[in-house]
C-alpha cells in the first residue's frame, strides 16, 4: 500500500490513514471514512506525504460540541517545538473552544509535520500543503481549501510563503522568522540550497504578494532576533492586527498569544 500511495497520491493517501480510536487503540483505515473522525473534538493520523516522502502526522481540532463540517485554518508549528502535536501541547484545543464560545464562528484547526517550512529538492512542505492536505481534510470531512493559515517561527514564514498563493482570507503570524538579509539567512542553516533558495522563500523580499490577505502578526518585545523583521512586515503590508507586547521567543509567549491570534482568524468567517 505504501509503495502504492506514492503513485497515486493524495486521493489514496487520505484512505490510508491509521486513525486513534476513543481508546487509544491504533486503527488501519483502508476503505472507509472513520466513523468518529467528525465528531471527535481532536483527531490524529499519520499519512505518507507524496510532497514530504515521508509520514507525518496530521492533528485536526475543532472546537468541542459542533459535528459540522468546518471551514479549516491550516496551523504551521515552530520547528524548536517538534511536529504538529505540538499545537495540543501549547493548548489549542481549549483555546478554540473558548473563542468560539465567546461568540466567533466556528472552524477547525488542522496541523502537519512541515519540518522547518523551508525543505530541499526531497522534501517539499509547500507542495505537500498544496497536493496532498485537500484529500486529507476531504477525509476528515472538512472544507478541503483552507480559508486561513496560522503560523509559529519556522511556521510563521511557512505560513507567509503559502499565502503567496491567491486564496486565503486570513494570515496569523507569531514570533516569524524571517530574515533581511542572506547572511542572517545563511546563519540559520535553514537554507541548505543556498541564496537562491532564501531569495525565493524570504516573505520580506515578496511583501506585495500579500496586498490580498487580512494579516495579523504578533512578536515578543524581548525576542531580539525578529521583532525588527516583524515590525517591518507588519508595517509594510499593513497589518490588519499587530501587536507587540513583552515576550521572548519561546513557549509562554506563543501560548499568551495564540488566543487573540485565533480569534482574529475566526473573525474573517
Amino acid at each position: 500500500m505504501l509503495v502504492g500511495g506514492l503513485g497515486l497520491g493524495a486521493g489514496l493517501l487520505a484512505g490510508c490513514q491509521r486513525e486513534m480510536s476513543p481508546g487509544g487503540q491504533a486503527d488501519n483505515i483502508i476503505q472507509s471514512k472513520s466513523p468518529t473522525s467528525a465528531t471527535e473534538p481532536v483527531t490524529t493520523g499519520r499519512n505518507l506525504s507524496s510532497g514530504r516522502y515521508r509520514e507525518v502526522d496530521i492533528v485536526i481540532m475543532r472546537p468541542a460540541g459542533i459535528t459540522d463540517p468546518l471551514p479549516v485554518c491550516v496551523a504551521m508549528h515552530a520547528s524548536s517545538l517538534g511536529g504538529a502535536k505540538s499545537f495540543l501541547e501549547l493548548g489549542v484545543p481549549d483555546m478554540l473552544t473558548k473563542v468560539v464560545a465567546g461568540g466567533s464562528a466556528p472552524f477547525a484547526v488542522a496541523a502537519v509535520d512541515g519540518g522547518d517550512w523551508v525543505g530541499y529538492k526531497d522534501d517539499d512542505p509547500q507542495r505537500m500543503l498544496f497536493e496532498d492536505l485537500p484529500g486529507w481534510l476531504d477525509y476528515h470531512d472538512l472544507a478541503s481549501t483552507p480559508f486561513s493559515v496560522l503560523g509559529i517561527s519556522e511556521g510563521g514564514a511557512g505560513a507567509l510563503n503559502m499565502a503567496r498563493t491567491p486564496g486565503l482570507s486570513a494570515v496569523a503570524v507569531i514570533s516569524p522568522k524571517l530574515y533581511d538579509n542572506w547572511g542572517d539567512a545563511q546563519s540559520s542553516g535553514m537554507f541548505d540550497d543556498g541564496q537562491k533558495q532564501w531569495e525565493q522563500r524570504e516573505p520580506l523580499r515578496h511583501m506585495a504578494e500579500f496586498a490580498t490577505q487580512k494579516l495579523g502578526v504578533w512578536c515578543g518585545t524581548e525576542d531580539r532576533a525578529f521583532i525588527g523583521p516583524a515590525r517591518r512586515l507588519a508595517e509594510n503590508t499593513k497589518a490588519v492586527e499587530a501587536a507587540f507586547t513583552p515576550g521572548g521567543h519561546d513557549e509562554d509567549y506563543w501560548k499568551s498569544v495564540l488566543p487573540e491570534a485565533l480569534k482574529f482568524v475566526g473573525s474573517v468567517l
